[in-house]
């Protein structure tokens, strides 16, 4: 009868063990997601701070530069389209705007003057309203009357850019306004971006990539950065620029989480279930065998 009562024993001390290491198990388990989680969650939240800092950074340097535009758009004549001394205002602006490439005019939407002219030799004559590439744009920023913003894109004289474009009106002879043409700032990108702390994704372990969608398009082109990111994955910040939208998309460069992460939350798993049924194994059978030594006989 004893040795029945202790295979009895035993088997209840089995089942036991594996109850409280399943048990265990799933405990840690919850547990192990939740801080996995909470872990994520906290790199999303720094990643989104870290690209709001930048896109704020970007952003200012960004309307700083186009002062310049304003300065320039406020020295054509409203009454004949001209403009005194171009290259010297033009050279003093981008003297004072160092992150410019260039400052240009476009009456009738055909560029006529350009500085510096060396480098941009290209664009001189470069028809705006036909040039179907580049002129959706152009007609935008004359009918809703406002700046149009395109880029950051490849230019036409080479090298990345941003390209503002300020519509000029001229009043005629019976007071009504039309359309005079354009004056233009080209802002070299990979020196806004400089300016803006670009070096600080790289700094902090982070992988980046801006895209720009042109007006009334859905697609967003790649401007600079690692093209695998996806918004599906990386943390977005959306950036309002004149009718265009800019999207800066961040992500840690080893991931959210790492393989080692996930390898150590699933060791402290099965290795506490163990531990525990392994506990309970041994408080058990210390007892059976203080029960054994203290019955009769």
């Amino acid at each position: 009868d004893c040795h029945n009562c202790l295979r009895e024993g035993m088997k209840f001390t089995r089942r036991l063990c594996v109850a409280a290491g399943i048990a265990t198990a799933l405990i840690l388990a919850v547990v192990s997601l939740h801080v996995l989680s909470s872990i994520e969650k906290q790199r999303r939240y720094d990643a989104h701070e870290l690209g709001e800092v930048f896109s704020s950074r970007l952003l200012d340097r960004f309307n700083e530069t186009l002062g310049a535009l304003y300065l320039l758009t406020n020295s054509v004549d409203s009454q004949n389209g001209s403009i005194s001394r171009f290259d010297e205002l033009a050279a003093n602006l981008i003297s004072d705007f160092p992150l410019l490439r260039a400052l240009e005019l476009a009456p009738g939407g055909v560029i006529r003057n350009v500085h510096p002219i060396r480098g941009n030799e290209v664009v001189i004559g470069h028809d705006l309203l036909t040039d179907k590439t580049r002129n959706r744009e152009v007609h935008l920023a004359i009918s809703r009357r406002q700046m149009a913003i395109a880029g950051p894109m490849e230019l036409r004289q080479g090298g990345v850019g941003i390209v503002a474009r300020y519509p000029l009106h001229q009043i005629s002879d019976d007071g009504r306004s039309r359309f005079w043409g354009l004056s233009i700032a080209v802002i070299e990108f990979p020196s806004l971006m400089r300016a803006s702390g670009e070096s600080d994704f790289e700094r902090l372990g982070y992988r980046y990539q801006i895209c720009w969608i042109p007006p009334g398009e859905t697609v967003c082109k790649l401007a600079v950065g690692d093209q695998a990111l996806s918004g599906d994955t990386a943390v977005v910040s959306k950036i309002g620029v004149g009718m265009a939208e800019w999207r800066l998309m961040v992500q840690p460069s080893r991931g959210w989480m790492t393989s080692v992460e996930y390898w150590l939350a699933a060791l402290i798993v099965v290795f506490g279930g163990l531990l525990v049924g392994v506990g309970v194994d041994r408080l058990a059978r210390r007892r059976a065998a203080g029960s054994l030594a203290s019955s009769p006989g």
